[in-house]
């Protein structure tokens, strides 16, 4: 398909072509899924699986820990974790989104969106994969979804769409200048122990300004809260608005001013 040089370019018109090409993101994230475990008898349920055994020892040795009930912590850190888990990994592997599709930018003319729409959607893959695990949780804790339960899904939602615009900007910023993902990774190695997966926020007392400056931390809580019967803050659900919208703004203007140089950077 053609798409026009000066929509490509224009303020946004990357993003709305790349979007609708939901063929090829699509396509290339799946196969991305399949290549990665490829020949593995139960592929990406390996992710599930030491997921599962990580969360059960962190759950069994953190809530002795923090002195809390495990019947509360457990799902609190099972969510976490898996929220965290997509969140990270898609953040770190979208630094290399143009990178990785090097070959196919420099032969054909598509947005460059779709590529970090394809690290998007394979880690949401995974995470579908993950998030089962919180299906033998709830029974096990006699967690019983609700109508508060489908709060979890525009909560997901925003998630994702923060992960694109989050993406684009790794991405172009990556293909300007190679440190951007060892930057990016090691902020991502102190974020974990910075942001409420692992230690609940009532651990902070009346000093919740850690968690309270933390992006991360709403983002997680707007998909966690929800399913552990918690309803998320309205601070989160606002920062999380903003986050989006400040995100998108600043992806749509970088992109567009590094779109008709960046296939020079790759």
């Amino acid at each position: 398909m053609e798409y026009p040089r000066s929509y490509l370019h224009s303020f946004g018109g990357d993003v709305y072509l790349g979007a609708r090409a939901t063929e090829i993101w699509t396509l290339l994230g799946w196969n991305d899924i399949r290549q990665r475990y490829r020949r593995s008898v139960i592929g990406p349920f390996w992710i599930t699986l030491s997921t599962a055994v990580l969360i059960t020892g962190l759950g069994l040795l953190y809530s002795h820990i923090f002195k809390t009930d495990i019947d509360t912590y457990l799902p609190y850190l099972a969510l976490g974790f898996i929220v965290w888990g997509f969140v990270s990994t898609a953040t770190n592997e979208s630094c290399n989104a143009f990178l990785d599709g090097e070959n196919i930018i420099k032969q054909v003319k598509i947005p460059f969106s779709v590529f970090v729409l394809r690290v998007v959607w394979r880690n949401f893959i995974v995470f579908l994969h993950t998030i089962v695990l919180f299906v033998p949780i709830s029974i096990f804790f006699a967690i019983v979804p609700g109508w508060l339960s489908l709060l979890s899904l525009p909560g997901i939602a925003l998630v994702l769409l923060n992960q694109v615009w989050i993406g684009i900007i790794l991405a172009t910023l990556t293909a300007r200048f190679r440190d951007v993902p060892q930057m990016v990774g090691a902020v991502m190695q102190v974020a974990i122990f910075a942001t409420p997966i692992m230690w609940p926020v009532s651990a902070l007392g009346n000093q919740t300004l850690v968690a309270d400056l933390n992006p991360l931390h709403h983002l997680i809580d707007i998909v966690r809260g929800p399913l552990i019967g918690v309803p998320p803050a309205p601070l989160s659900w606002l920062v999380a608005l903003g986050l989006n919208v400040f995100d998108m703004l600043l992806a749509l203007a970088l992109l567009r001013r590094a779109s008709k140089r960046l296939v020079y950077w790759l």
